[in-house]
């Protein structure tokens, strides 16, 4: 049987194929299969060798959700549907679907700039921020500088030709404007964009949390910080109600209070300038401011113990996000050098495997024919 071509497979009637030709063939070429091989696996440890080391932190946070009562047995016949009545019972506070984006948000990843880290080097600790780490002291392949050189000579002859104040041109975050953020700024929040991502598991709403970056305890302090941003967030939106109506009880507590002490101090007054005085208009008089202090007393209570009311609400209305798993700080970092060879040693060996079994001959007779036509 013929096995120079990929078509010349031999079919019986049972519809097997015979290999072993080709198993043959192939380990008759084994040394050429093992270049393929070192050669792929050469590859690979210069990419480990250049690809800057990344380390993942996990996190997992599981959200408080509340749900209004009065379903009933809807739930369980809505089940059999496949229908999540959870999701549908939710009051107006944010659902947990929306957390991943939220934080994938450009005004999320802004408030991290200013997060405080270290960075440890061998005889040293930095101590920076987020946004100056991603700018200076974050490594790229050298491939990157390559196929960003021709980027950068385009936006080096732009500078060259535009305004010298510019603001689009401008560094850092000190000119923070949120609706238009400069060249720096956005490349920033990619990058951060990039390295953290979330996601939330169906059933159980769970968010998963992964930060990627060149150093793992820096890793670690964004993902606590995304979570810890993540609940003030979710907090100030489901508390934003009753923080206004604690706020209005707040000033109306203050004024009724006044106006108790007031109406007080008048029907006191009166009292000493009426001392031992008898008549019905002083009894009148005296009776009358008697009963608008009792009345501003009675709406001053009622305003303090609304405003208690209110108080409350802003505690119960406040989320609470469950960390299951903080951020720690991994000594695992990507990619292996090791594994990273392994696998373009196999990718090698399949290409070189590849090329001996179908293409050689191929070419070799392509070869051939061209060289008789000439």
């Amino acid at each position: 049987m013929q096995y120079d071509d990929f078509d010349d497979f031999e079919v019986s009637g049972d519809a097997s194929v015979d290999l072993m030709p080709y198993v043959r063939k192939a380990l008759a070429s084994w040394r050429t299969i093992l270049k393929w091989a070192l050669a792929a696996s050469l590859i690979g440890i210069i990419i480990g060798f250049s690809k800057p080391k990344e380390y993942t932190t996990r996190a997992v946070v599981a959200p408080e959700i509340t749900t209004r009562t009065g379903s009933g047995g809807l739930s369980s016949l809505a089940s059999l549907a496949g229908i999540n009545m959870n999701t549908m019972a939710l009051t107006d506070a944010m659902h947990p679907d929306l957390y991943p984006e939220i934080i994938r948000s450009s005004s999320f990843m802004i408030g991290l700039f200013d997060l405080p880290v270290d960075i440890e080097k061998r005889d040293t600790v930095i101590h920076t921020d987020l946004y100056d780490y991603m700018v200076n002291h974050t490594r790229a392949p050298w491939w990157g500088y390559i196929f960003g050189l021709p980027h950068k000579m385009m936006d080096g002859a732009r500078r060259l030709f535009s305004r010298k104040d510019d603001p689009d041109d401008a560094e850092g975050y000190a000119q923070l404007d949120s609706l238009r953020l400069t060249k720096q700024q956005e490349m920033v929040v990619k990058a951060l964009s990039k390295c953290i991502t979330a996601k939330v598991e169906k059933k159980t709403y769970v968010l998963m949390l992964r930060v990627t970056m060149q150093d793992r305890y820096i890793a670690a302090q964004v993902a606590n910080a995304v979570i810890a941003n993540l609940q003030e967030f979710v907090v100030r939106y489901r508390t934003e109600k009753a923080r206004e109506n604690a706020d209005y009880y707040e000033v109306l507590y203050e004024e009724t209070k006044d106006a108790y002490f007031k109406a007080q101090t008048q029907y006191a007054d009166y009292l000493d300038s009426h001392q031992g005085l008898v008549g019905k208009r002083v009894m009148v008089e005296q009776q009358h401011l008697q009963n608008e202090a009792n009345l501003r007393y009675q709406i001053y209570n009622q305003t303090a113990q609304n405003l208690l009311n209110a108080r409350a609400k802003v505690q119960q209305e406040s989320p609470v996000l469950v960390v299951v798993q903080p951020g720690i700080a991994s000594h695992i970092g990507k990619p292996s050098k090791v594994k990273l060879a392994f696998v373009w040693f196999v990718l090698g060996a399949a290409l070189g495997a590849v090329w001996v079994l179908f293409l050689r001959d191929k070419w070799a007779r392509k070869e051939a024919g061209g060289e008789a036509e000439a």
